[in-house]
């Protein structure tokens, strides 16, 4: 077995999630730059990273800037194709897919995670992945829970300016401020038990 398969295996051996989907986004990630292929987890994935896997997905949601050769490089780590959705036939439980992209946010902001094999990972940027929520519970009659859970975890971190900013031009202005003052009000609670 060469290397990047002795990779793939001690990824799905993980038994932390988040480790896990993690783990394995880095070698699939690190197989597209040899292609000059940038990737980004986006999605539930990114979700996931951002709460410490209080949510939790069965994919992984990578972007990548040159679609072309995801095929190449998947099948070439073992993955079968199902309607656009990758999986290993001895781990089918393990799951990637591809969103068409651009980006959904900002390359600027994107959060480079280092793994303990030195490889990165990209995470979509905060902000962008509230703004992802906020679209969802707006047009797609989603809960907006997890818009408030990352602004409760994350609230002293968030970039308000280009976040609101997002939301204008995403026409999602009234749940992020619904969402900001539920927030609020829960770090102010918070704050009076300690």
């Amino acid at each position: 077995m060469d290397q990047v398969h002795q990779r793939l295996a001690s990824a799905i051996r993980f038994q932390d999630p988040l480790e896990r989907q993690m783990a394995i986004a880095s070698v699939i990630c690190s197989e597209l730059a040899n292609y000059g292929t940038r990737t980004v987890v986006v999605g539930g994935s990114a979700v996931e990273f951002y709460t410490m896997a209080n949510y939790l997905t069965m994919d992984i949601d990578l972007i990548a800037t040159t679609p072309e050769y995801i095929k190449q490089v998947m099948l070439s780590l073992g993955f079968k194709s199902s309607g656009g959705t990758w999986y290993l036939p001895e781990h089918p439980k393990v799951i990637v897919e591809f969103p068409p992209g651009p980006l959904a946010g900002s390359w600027e902001r994107v959060q480079p995670v280092t793994m303990p094999d030195g490889t990165v990972v990209n995470v979509i940027g905060l902000e962008d992945i509230i703004i992802d929520r906020a679209l969802a519970a707006t047009y797609w009659t989603d809960s907006p829970e997890w818009v408030r859970f990352l602004m409760v975890a994350h609230y002293h971190d968030i970039d308000w300016g280009y976040l609101l900013l997002r939301a204008n031009e995403e026409l999602c202005s009234e749940t992020i401020e619904k969402c900001r003052v539920w927030a609020l009000e829960q770090l102010k609670e918070l704050e009076s038990t300690e």
